[in-house]
């Protein structure tokens, strides 16, 4: 009996004909997701090895779950005469879901990764909340990985540095939206959907767009970027500590414990934000000042203009 083929996403890279790709695209009703309906025998899609049923997952690097068949379609055009869809059949899908793993680029070129392998991401590890608990701690497999910042060196090609970025219009920050694969930002280690927090050892969180990307340009050929995934974007804001160069190798913020947390090189965190003023207000009272303060501060980092659309993408 002939060994079934392992379960595993498939990265189809399309070449478009005269015909187009020769695929159909539909949403269906109480399913969440954009799947492949039909693909046209002969058609660069066949030849790519889509197959109808299959989920799409990925568009050209960028995660699709989330989106509108009309924003799907249109990632799909972004790419004039070529795209790449990472896409899941039915199998693997439930596979994946039942494991409450994220279907990467990495699984269609490894396979899914075999219970308890070090490279599976657990839940303790890729849900910051869970880090202060006492089950967070450790795992059967071993430490959960640290959540750290990632310092990327990149050296321009012929083709440039291979990445998009983007800004968000439902959340504040630039965003590497695509890694084109071998390119200098893949070999650097930059990925789909990190946050940049650094340009050459300058924080860049309150500039705009079209300021971001003067800053990576500023050096002709090589750019030194700080960034983070969302898993450690989310842990670093929960502790309200702005991620640096000195956290990708040196000490790491704690998580609070019992409302304090221990003192942090460059850190403004005190058991009582207002001790020092003679003050000695109830925690309750404390917590709610400091919060009001934490929101005006906020509030003074310079706003994206949603109406300069042309700067909002960039290719590098």
């Amino acid at each position: 009996m002939a060994t079934p083929e392992p379960l595993r996403p498939r990265l189809c890279c399309l070449v478009r004909g005269e015909q187009g790709y020769g695929f159909h695209l539909h949403g269906e009703k109480g399913r969440r997701g954009q799947f492949i309906r039909r693909v046209e025998p002969g058609s660069p899609a066949e030849a790519a090895e889509l197959r109808a049923g299959d989920r799409l997952v990925e568009v050209n690097g960028v995660n699709v779950e989330g989106e509108t068949h009309h924003q799907v379609v249109q990632r799909i055009k972004a790419v004039e005469g070529q795209t790449r869809l990472l896409v899941v059949d039915k199998e693997t899908d439930e596979e994946l879901r039942r494991r409450q793993l994220t279907c990467t680029e990495e699984m269609a070129q490894r396979g899914l990764p075999p219970a308890h392998d070090p490279w599976e991401p657990k839940p303790v590890w890729t849900h910051a909340g869970s880090l202060g608990s006492k089950d967070g701690q450790k795992d059967v497999s071993g430490p959960p990985r640290e959540l750290r910042p990632r310092l990327c060196h990149l050296r321009k090609g012929p083709q440039g540095y291979g990445f998009n970025l983007h800004s968000d219009k439902s959340r504040p920050g630039q965003y590497i939206r695509s890694v084109d694969l071998g390119s200098p930002a893949a070999h650097s280690g930059l990925r789909a959907q990190d946050r940049l927090i650094e340009v050459n050892g300058q924080n860049v969180e309150g500039l705009r767009h079209a300021e971001v990307v003067a800053s990576i340009k500023a050096r002709e050929d090589e750019a030194r970027l700080l960034v983070v995934d969302p898993e450690t974007d989310a842990y670093f804001k929960r502790l309200r500590v702005t991620p640096t160069e000195e956290h990708v190798e040196g000490p790491l913020p704690s998580p609070v414990t019992n409302g304090t947390s221990p003192a942090q090189d460059g850190s403004t965190w005190k058991h009582d934000p207002f001790q020092e003023s003679g003050l000695h207000l109830s925690p309750t009272a404390a917590e709610a000042k400091e919060k009001a303060r934490a929101t005006r501060v906020n509030k003074r980092a310079p706003q994206m203009d949603w109406n300069r659309k042309r700067e909002i993408f960039s290719n590098f």
